[in-house]
C-alpha cells in the first residue's frame, strides 16, 4: 500500500500544476489529499475557486508518504510558510516523495532539501536564480534525481504526474493510463 501523497494548495496555485497529477494519481488509486495553507477555499492563478480537503495543520504527518508543490504565485506562499517547508524537511528526511513543478522548486530550496541536486523549473530569471545556487537546473520537462522530482511549468503537468506515479512504482500502470489519456495506439 502507497502511503498518502499530499498536495499543498497556496493562492495562486497553478491550475494544471495541481490538477493533473491529482487525476493521475486518482485514476491509479494513489491514495491523495489536498491541504490548504490558508482557507480551505483557495482561488487559483486563473481565479478559479477550488475546495482543499483539509488545512494544513490538519494533516496526519504518520499519513503523508509523499509532497507535491504546485507552482504559479503560490509557489512564493509556499516558500514563506513554515509548516510547508517543515513538511517538505519532514518527508525528505524519510526518505519519500518531494516534487514541485514550475516556481515551486523556490519552495524546496527554502526548505533546503536541493542541495547538490539535478532540478528543473520554470525559466523565470528570478527562480533560476534562486534554485540555481544549490541545485543543477536542467530546463528538461522533468527531471528526477533520487526521490526528487521537479517539473518546468505547465506545459509539463502530464509528464509531471506521469514521473511520480512511475517512482511510486506503477511503470505497467502508467504506460496503459497514458496511452488511455493521450489516446496513442
Amino acid at each position: 500500500m502507497i502511503d498518502t501523497i499530499l498536495v499543498l494548495m497556496a493562492p495562486g496555485f497553478e491550475e494544471v500544476e495541481f490538477c493533473t497529477p491529482v487525476d493521475i494519481l486518482r485514476r491509479l488509486n494513489i491514495p491523495v489529499v489536498t491541504a490548504s495553507v490558508g482557507e480551505r477555499e483557495v482561488k487559483s492563478a486563473r481565479g478559479i475557486s477550488m475546495r482543499a480537503d483539509i488545512l494544513l495543520h490538519d494533516v496526519d504527518e504518520s499519513e503523508v508518504g509523499g509532497i507535491i508543490l504546485p507552482g504559479g504565485a503560490g509557489s512564493w506562499v509556499l516558500r514563506d510558510t513554515p509548516e510547508a517547508l517543515r513538511l517538505v524537511r519532514m518527508v525528505h528526511e524519510k526518505g519519500g516523495l518531494v516534487a514541485a513543478i514550475c516556481a515551486a522548486p523556490i519552495a524546496l530550496r527554502a526548505a533546503g532539501v536541493l542541495d547538490g541536486k539535478r532540478v528543473t523549473a520554470y525559466p523565470a530569471d528570478e527562480v533560476i536564480a534562486a534554485v540555481s545556487e544549490v541545485a543543477t537546473v536542467t530546463h528538461a520537462p522533468v527531471e528526477r534525481d533520487g526521490h526528487i522530482i521537479t517539473g518546468r511549468g505547465p506545459g509539463a503537468a502530464f509528464e509531471f504526474g506521469f514521473a511520480i506515479a512511475s517512482y511510486l512504482g506503477l511503470g505497467k500502470q502508467v504506460e496503459t493510463l497514458r496511452k488511455e489519456m493521450v489516446y496513442e495506439a
